[in-house]
């Protein structure tokens, strides 16, 4: 009987809680009889659930798979095949330690990647005159 009591305490400090993040002009709305009140249940997110959806081992893979491209077009063409969104190639970017802020696109962000993996073999290669 108390868990139960102790879940609704828990349930109405919560809506306590929604109540005092109201704006003004949402209280005033409570009292006229043209609005309703809808409850809703939105889950949180965690920070360890944004983080990375792909594995470590995986990212891993597709570091070492990246590096084995032979030319910068043909990495980019597997990152835009596999990794669409900005969501899904920000692990990868991670994992290489590339600095990241909230105003780079998907496209710069696959450039970023690009450069840090093939981009930096084939530099490599160039300078020491190696054939690419």
């Amino acid at each position: 009987m108390k868990t139960q009591k102790l879940k609704f305490f828990g349930a109405l400090r919560l809506l306590v809680d929604a109540v005092e993040r109201l704006s003004e002009e949402d209280i005033s709305k409570i009292g006229d009889e043209s609005y309703s009140i809808e409850i809703r249940l939105v889950r949180k997110r965690t920070k360890d659930e944004s983080i990375s959806l792909i594995p470590v081992t995986d990212l891993a893979n597709i570091i070492e798979k990246l590096t084995a491209f032979a030319n910068r077009n043909e990495a980019q063409q597997f990152l835009y095949t596999n990794f669409s969104t900005r969501k899904a190639i920000e692990p990868i970017a991670r994992k290489l330690d590339i600095p990241i802020s909230k105003q780079d696109k998907v496209e710069t962000l696959r450039d970023k990647v690009i450069e840090a993996t093939v981009g930096a073999r084939v530099r490599s290669q160039a300078i020491q005159g190696a054939k690419v």
